[in-house]
């Protein structure tokens, strides 16, 4: 049963000039107008309650009658000023109403709206009005739930979140029940908190951004009002208060006025195979995409892309001929619009066939590096390689697009335009949307494989589980076990075996895997160490990692051991600019080559001879390695099965 609400508390912020109109009933505990008359050397004056810092560059809009601030910057956000005591002492206790006005032009895994919150792992505590990738949310933790240890229950709406819409959004809380309202209607409700709120020791009191102590997700869009009332809102008050603010709710939704038409990501290539080859981009507004190709740059075909939200655009160029040289552009026209968005003329190459030399690049720990990683990629682009092998950690934030769109694929572009990628995913893409947004590779995405050239490439999430008993690694070992099964009855034309994932199973890095200054080490990821029995048993060539932020090449490596040949090279290829890691003082027997520095692995295949080469920030060549294989040893008496051995 929620708590007696005067309906003449409405506040009533009909606005006019940014002035709100005079009512009876309780007065908020806080009130805050998003305009710019508020706005003023980095402060927003308060209507009641505590001013807000705010750090970033919001801009100044209008939205019908409404005036609003759009924020859309790696640090928009606003902060309560002073110490979290005095703010605390503002805040709700025995019951809490929390109302804002918002529109999202972008969705995250967790969104902040208005909060005051901890949401560390086992210890929960305080409240958030929010939002998901797909709803809004209110989350709560109370000091009856849980005996007060500290459990927040989120309250996810059924309503879903249209980008650049506004919202009408109010979390309740009366001591006994939860509720979340969109748009003047009930969205979602549950008795799990009941008591007084729970506060953290220590927290901020944020607007526009999800934050806590450890964690930091700007908000996307605009912002018009926020309000916090001490006592819990009756139906027909938050129905009373929709009433005010449903012209704005039915505006139509209005993207960045700023942002022109244009290319969000440019043009990128996905997944090349010998017969086609997969062309993506993404724009700024809904439009229609159309992909010009053929031999050469006078194009004899054409193909309409597919799109599931009119931004993110993909479309499959099939019936080409292997290992050719092909050209394309991009064609895209906005929905209304007369004029077509030409992208710039590209290049790229179909896979190799078997018996055809081919090289790739491997470069990982991209993330939040542009001016490193745009490096690399030039550099990688000089010595024309087939594609590119990314072991994880594309970007530093998943779930955060600007990251993808202003850092990650802005710096790769050139490469990207040119060069198919082949991506595994990190610990940093935190399993966000946007990475299977943009990355077009074969389901389930978390891993897949593809053949280049004579050689089998397998991508895992070691994210994941990859013990024996898990779907990766079964998956895995039937794969390997096929190819072996071919090799044996000599039908396969597949020589190289390759494997890439994120964490190590090997590293000598100094405090990853324990502190190797003051103690001991498991040199590497214990955790997925099982996969490496599947390598000894199925003879995998090589297999390449990121994670630590250098470089380290091993011996062979067969059952644990480092041997002369007949076993596993493993390569940490994570410098591609992630903050530099290094080894530590101690030398593990399997380590071959280790290097602290920025830089990348050139791979060429030429039938049984593999060369690895390794160039740092400044293009020099630090290391340097010749594979030859011996030829496959004749079939043996299916009575006796043959032992396969891989030669170095």
């Amino acid at each position: 049963m929620l708590a007696r609400f005067w309906l003449a508390a409405a506040v009533a912020v009909v606005m006019s000039g940014g002035r709100a109109l005079s009512h009876e009933g309780p007065d908020p505990r806080a009130h805050w107008l998003f305009e710019r008359a508020f706005l003023r050397d980095g402060r927003l004056d308060a209507q009641i309650g505590p001013d807000l810092r705010h750090d970033g560059d919001a801009s100044a809009e209008s939205a019908g009658r409404l005036r609003c601030l759009r924020l859309d910057g790696p640090q928009d956000m606003f902060v309560a000023d002073g110490d979290w005591a005095a703010v605390r002492d503002v805040l709700p206790t025995d019951a809490i109403t929390v109302s804002a006005l918002v529109s999202l032009d972008e969705t995250l895994p967790f969104g902040g709206i208005v909060s005051a919150f901890q949401d560390n792992g086992d210890a929960e505590t305080g409240w958030v009005l929010g939002y998901n990738d797909h709803c809004l949310t209110f989350g709560l933790a109370s000091a009856g739930a849980d005996d007060g240890n500290g459990r927040m229950t989120y309250l996810t709406g059924t309503t879903p979140i249209e980008p650049s819409r506004w919202y009408h959004v109010c979390g309740v809380y009366d001591g006994e029940t939860m509720q979340l309202w969109v748009n003047g209607k009930l969205d979602a409700e549950t008795g799990e908190q009941h008591g007084p709120i729970l506060y953290p020791k220590d927290a901020r009191l944020v607007l526009g951004a999800y934050a806590d102590s450890n964690e930091s997700f700007p908000m996307h869009g605009r912002l018009g009002q926020a309000v916090i009332y001490d006592v819990a809102a009756k139906p027909a008050w938050v129905e009373h208060e929709y009433g005010h603010h449903a012209a704005w709710v039915a505006l139509p939704p209005q993207a960045d006025p700023a942002r022109d038409f244009s290319f969000l990501v440019k043009p990128y290539l996905q997944y090349a195979t010998g017969t086609s080859i997969r062309v993506m981009c993404e724009v700024s507004r809904p439009a229609k995409v159309r992909v010009r190709f053929g031999e050469t740059s006078r194009f004899d075909r054409d193909v309409d892309a597919t799109s599931d939200d009119r931004l993110l655009h993909a479309a499959t160029l099939d019936g080409l001929a292997a290992e050719t040289g092909h050209y394309y552009q991009v064609l895209v026209q906005e929905e209304g619009g007369e004029t077509w968005l030409k992208g710039d003329v590209g290049s790229f190459q179909t896979a190799s066939r078997p018996e055809t030399p081919f090289a790739f690049a491997v470069m990982g720990d991209t993330q939040g590096n542009p001016t490193v990683n745009g490096s690399l990629a030039e550099q990688i682009w000089r010595l024309r390689p087939n594609f590119l092998l990314i072991p994880g950690d594309l970007v530093d934030q998943g779930p955060i697009k600007r990251q993808w769109v202003d850092e990650f694929f802005a710096s790769m572009s050139p490469l990207f335009s040119r060069v198919c990628m082949y991506p595994v995913i990190g610990n940093h893409e935190q399993n966000a949307d946007h990475y299977y947004r943009y990355m077009n590779v074969p389901a389930p995405e978390y891993y897949y494989s593809f053949r280049y050239g004579n050689a089998v490439f397998f991508a895992i999430d070691s994210n994941k589980n990859v013990g024996p008993d898990s779907e990766q690694y079964q998956w895995l070992e039937r794969e390997l076990a096929a190819l072996e099964s071919a090799e044996r009855s000599g039908t396969s034309d597949v020589v190289w075996k390759f494997v890439s994932y994120h964490h190590p199973s090997y590293s000598s890095d100094e405090d990853d895997y324990g502190n190797l200054w003051k103690g001991k080490s498991t040199w590497g990821d214990m955790r997925i160490r099982p996969l490496t029995k599947l390598f000894d048993r199925y003879g995998v060539d090589v297999v390449w990692n990121g994670h630590i932020h250098s470089y380290e090449r091993t011996w062979p490596i067969r059952e644990g051991r480092p041997v002369e040949q007949d076993g596993t090279i493993y390569m940490i290829a994570g410098g591609g600019g992630g903050g530099l890691e290094q080894a530590g003082p101690i030398r593990p027997p399997f380590q071959n080559n280790v290097r602290r520095s920025h830089h990348f692995v050139f791979a060429a295949v030429n039938g049984r001879t593999l060369e690895l080469k390794s160039f740092d920030l400044d293009g020099r060549l630090f290391d340097t390695v010749t594979i030859r294989k011996r030829a496959a040893a004749p079939a043996a008496p299916a009575a006796v099965p043959a032992a396969v051995g891989v030669g170095q």
